[in-house]
């Protein structure tokens, strides 16, 4: 429950920010996904439930604030959580190439899973300029920014889940 109550105010901020002032700060059409890069951060800080629990909320605050179908960030940001959920439990989960990773790769997913459904319902997608110019600059900058964002969230996490004294 703490996720949640954690999550809201911390979510609703991401996506306001998301939506107002991260847009100016684009490269080509590629933004700043920061309610992704949260709901990564959460999952790999060993939250997996959580981090799709905030994969759902900050894709609801989006919808919200956005002219896009309402859900439709919620459910990649979801799919998004679980694929980085993946990693849990793993050797190398602990190494600093973890959230990299995953940052490039869940990026890469979640904007094409957000255009294919646009795609399907009507929207036309120019797949080629989509890859050039929204795609490859939004994965570079989510990469370029993860790890403060995973830095500040595994404290927080720390913070309201600290470890149990042995």
């Amino acid at each position: 429950m703490r996720t949640v109550f954690v999550g809201l105010p911390i979510l609703a901020l991401a996506a306001i920010l998301e939506s107002t002032v991260l847009p100016d700060l684009a490269l080509l059409h590629g933004r700043i996904d920061l309610v992704l890069l949260l709901t990564l951060s959460w999952t790999l800080s060993g939250d997996s439930q959580g981090g799709a629990l905030w994969g759902f909320i900050g894709g609801i605050w989006l919808g919200l604030l956005s002219g896009g179908p309402l859900g439709l960030a919620s459910l990649a940001l979801v799919a998004m959580a679980y694929l980085a959920s993946l990693s849990e439990g793993r050797v190398w989960s602990s190494h600093v190439l973890l959230p990299l990773v995953t940052t490039l790769l869940a990026s890469a997913g979640y904007h094409v899973i957000v255009a294919g459904v646009l795609s399907v319902t009507g929207t036309t997608v120019e797949w080629a300029d989509f890859a050039r110019q929204v795609l490859l600059p939004s994965v570079l900058l989510n990469a370029a920014l993860i790890l403060p964002v995973y830095a500040f969230i595994r404290w927080l996490h720390g913070l309201i889940y600290p470890d149990a004294v042995a």
